[in-house]
């Protein structure tokens, strides 16, 4: 005989993990790998060199731009020298205002010639300062895909190596779309802010079933969904201090569903034909098969939403 209850579902989803801090490390320069500072698999320090690049192309291209910038300064003194007598030559009316004017613009032609010297110089600089690779965060570095002799490049398709915070993770999942219009139902909501809001603490999980002991909650889902299966994507926020999860792993978040007013039945009392479920109610006294909607809570029991009521007697085993 059923009755009507309040029944907590634990649904489990199946999610992918990702480190909140999951930063590659590439090459702005192009160059010969000189130097692997950290081995593979090692915990990094922000700002911890990492990576050498070969340094003596840069250092001569340093070099180079300060000769450069030394020569434009002397141009430039030069000409302000030549400015400097065009002028009173002109006061005493011994030049013409032509020759003035081609002493100021070659002034003002040596002082952007500085300029750009000084600029290539700062780049060089830069790019010599690029030769060291530091590590962008606090974290765990991978595998690496160049080891000292490859030659990298800034527009190479593949990391150096990537560095991983696993402090803090976000694990990605989906729901259908039903099951995403049933949560906004339960909890009465219009937005998927305020549903993200109402929505219950959750768990995580190992794919072998060992929990995480810090519950995390969703606080991301896709304004779209799936073009070919139809689900949603959520994002949930755990912390993770002990780095139990790493980037990349899988698992699964338990996402307790509270259903108001239905009936709990055995799984043994249910049959499933394609997508339909049925259940054989007694009417007097035969069985009668009774079509019913709801979902499944685990591998014994079968949460019902509709097609019975109350004092209702059923088949409960062997159906």
């Amino acid at each position: 005989r059923v009755e009507r209850q309040d029944y907590t579902l634990d649904r489990q989803l199946n999610a992918k993990i990702e480190s909140k801090e999951n930063v590659d490390v590439c090459a702005l320069i192009g160059g010969t790998l000189k130097k692997v500072c950290v081995n593979e698999g090692a915990r990094v320090k922000k700002g911890q060199p990492l990576f050498i690049i070969d340094q003596a192309p840069y250092i001569a291209a340093v070099n180079a731009a300060k000769a450069q910038v030394g020569t434009a300064r002397a141009a430039l003194s030069t000409a302000g020298l030549n400015l400097d007598g065009k002028e009173k030559l002109y006061a005493q009316q011994m030049v013409g205002e032509f020759d003035l004017r081609r002493a100021r613009h070659a002034k003002e032609e040596a002082a952007a010639q500085l300029e750009a010297a000084q600029a290539e110089l700062a780049a060089a600089r830069s790019n010599l300062n690029y030769t060291t690779i530091y590590s962008p965060v606090d974290g765990t570095i991978s595998i690496m895909n160049f080891l000292e002799g490859d030659v990298v490049f800034p527009t190479s398709t593949l990391p150096i190596a990537t560095v991983a915070a696993n402090k803090q993770i976000y694990a990605y999942t989906t729901l259908s779309e039903e099951l995403l219009v049933n949560l906004f139902e339960e909890y009465g909501c219009s937005t998927s802010d305020e549903l993200l809001k109402k929505l219950p603490p959750v768990s995580l999980y190992t794919i072998w079933g060992e929990e995480l002991p810090q519950k995390g909650h969703f606080d991301a889902v896709s304004g779209e969904a799936d073009v070919l299966t139809g689900s949603v994507l959520l994002r949930a926020s755990f912390d993770n201090p002990s780095e139990m999860f790493r980037n990349g792993s899988n698992g699964y978040v338990g996402l307790p569903i509270t259903k108001h007013g239905v009936f709990v039945i055995p799984q043994e009392a249910t049959i499933h034909i394609q997508d339909k479920c049925f259940v054989y109610r007694i009417v007097d006294g035969k069985a009668v098969s009774t079509e019913v909607k709801g979902l499944s809570a685990d591998d014994e029991h079968y949460v019902v939403t509709s097609g019975l009521n109350d004092g209702d007697v059923i088949i409960a085993e062997n159906a």
